[in-house]
């Protein structure tokens, strides 16, 4: 790789060194504070509800965390787009540098891709132009870019819990036990994951949880890990066009 592209891919490559550190630490904080039980619900009911209870609120921490790291992909590609103007000699101003992504592909013909794409050399300027820089072309890209700027005014980890399964171990039959569809759950609230016959034996249970993004459009209820290592091997597959 060129040497003006280290910055930006090292950017990249230490988000991807924290993410699973980060995904440890979410792991644990859901294996303290995300508990199964079975409530005991009077009759005539037939079946008691199995729920999970989110026992306290995710850490402010963990968003700043995400945030931070969204910030850091984002700005790889601005750091890209400040090694091209360098690498062309081309005169803009270091503070309005930055890779263009715009909100609509209407947008980014309007103002034909902004100062850097009018500036760039045809071959460089055809490998932005390529990669569809606006929602309807590049979902990642936009998703990081708005992303970059919503963190700064809402959390984006408010926080959606989902179960990825729930098993149990007993002597149960086929009738014993009802699965139902589960969605996202807040501090405090039960959330149903399925109901269990009265009288039937108290199964083992174990369920497993992931922490999901809460912003609405391409990243809604994503697994927060699986996003930013989404968003960062989006980043980091632009800069290697430039090479």
């Amino acid at each position: 790789m060129q040497a003006d592209l280290f910055e930006a891919k090292a950017s990249v490559a230490w988000v991807f060194s924290q993410l699973q550190p980060f995904d440890e630490r979410l792991a644990e904080w859901l294996k303290v504070s995300v508990k199964i039980k079975i409530r005991d619900v009077p009759p005539p009911a037939t079946h008691n509800p199995i729920v999970a209870v989110e026992t306290e609120l995710l850490p402010f921490a963990y968003n700043v965390e995400a945030g931070a790291y969204i910030n850091t992909i984002r700005s790889s590609l601005d750091i890209l787009a400040m090694a091209l103007v360098r690498r062309h000699s081309l005169e803009i101003a270091e503070d309005r540098v930055s890779f263009p992504i715009f909100r609509s592909e209407e947008a980014f013909t309007k103002q034909n891709g902004g100062t850097l794409l009018q500036l760039l050399p045809e071959s460089d300027r055809a490998i932005i132009v390529s990669q569809k820089p606006y929602p309807e072309g590049n979902p990642a890209l936009w998703a990081l870019h708005h992303l970059d700027i919503v963190r700064k005014h809402r959390r984006l980890l408010d926080i959606h819990i989902q179960p990825i399964h729930l098993s149990m171990v007993g002597t149960l039959t086929a009738d014993d036990f009802t699965p139902l569809a589960t969605g996202p759950f807040q501090v405090n609230e039960e959330t149903v994951l399925g109901l269990i016959r009265k009288g039937v034996p108290e199964p083992a249970m174990q369920s497993r949880f992931f922490v999901a993004m809460n912003e609405a459009g391409y990243v809604y209820r994503k697994p927060v890990i699986a996003t930013l290592a989404h968003l960062a091997d989006a980043a980091g597959g632009v800069i290697a066009l430039f090479d």
